[in-house]
């Protein structure tokens, strides 16, 4: 199992998952990483991209010889599972996870389920504003946003600090790449199986837009979780 965190977040953020502690204890090996941009990885200056993402799981994966993989991606971690395949295929995974994460984030005129704050070139503008200029600010806003059931304060903690590891203005270069990516032409032609979790009460995201992953999809069971956030 491969765990792919969102953007802005790190490896940390699955780190009290007790289902997936339990996992490890049964012998699945279970696999976690920082995103280039992010946690404790590098932050080159080249690279925000969504597609250089997606090669660098292909690297992990070929670096610990996996194969017969399953995907767990969250948010952006979702988007990098699909660029993964479109570029390298699915021969080496076994099935995938996504949550919380709709097939495009901008709107269009024949698609308005994107994303609730950042959807098109001026909300993309202002949120690289924030991200350049006020950058505390964005992190406690960001997990405001995106949390309703309530966390301990250490995990509350862990996880704002956890975004200030990441630069501002790289994080805005790379969601200009995320944002504007519509998987909606890929999803079909996908075979392995998908689950698709979706938050109900989603800062982030309106049913319609994470619920039409499933519907897009071969072979994916959509689960609604009625009261959870994107996180």
């Amino acid at each position: 199992i491969v765990l792919l965190h969102g953007w802005s977040g790190s490896m940390e953020y699955f780190k009290e998952n007790a289902a997936l502690q339990s996992l490890g204890q049964k012998g699945l090996r279970v696999v976690r990483y920082d995103h280039r941009f992010h946690g404790r990885s590098d932050k080159p200056d080249h690279g925000m991209h969504v597609a250089r993402l997606a090669a660098d799981l292909r690297d992990v994966m070929q670096q610990l010889d996996l194969s017969d993989v399953t995907l767990v991606g969250t948010s952006m971690g979702a988007a990098v599972i699909w660029s993964y395949i479109e570029l390298f295929g699915s021969d080496k995974i076994s099935k995938a996870v996504v949550v919380d994460q709709a097939p495009l984030q901008n709107k269009l005129d024949d698609w308005s389920f994107g994303s609730k704050g950042c959807y098109d070139e001026k909300t993309l503008k202002n949120l690289q504003n924030e991200l350049a200029n006020n950058f505390s600010a964005f992190a406690q806003g960001n997990y405001d946003c995106c949390v309703s059931i309530p966390l301990s304060e250490d995990l509350k903690k862990l996880v704002i600090d956890e975004t200030l590891l990441c630069s501002g203005p790289q994080l805005g270069r790379l969601m200009a790449d995320h944002t504007q990516l519509d998987w909606r032409s890929l999803l079909p032609t996908i075979e392995i199986p998908f689950l698709n979790c979706v938050g109900g009460n989603s800062g982030c995201f309106p049913l319609e837009g994470t619920r039409r992953v499933g519907e897009l999809m071969k072979s994916c069971k959509t689960v609604t979780f009625k009261e959870a956030n994107h996180w």
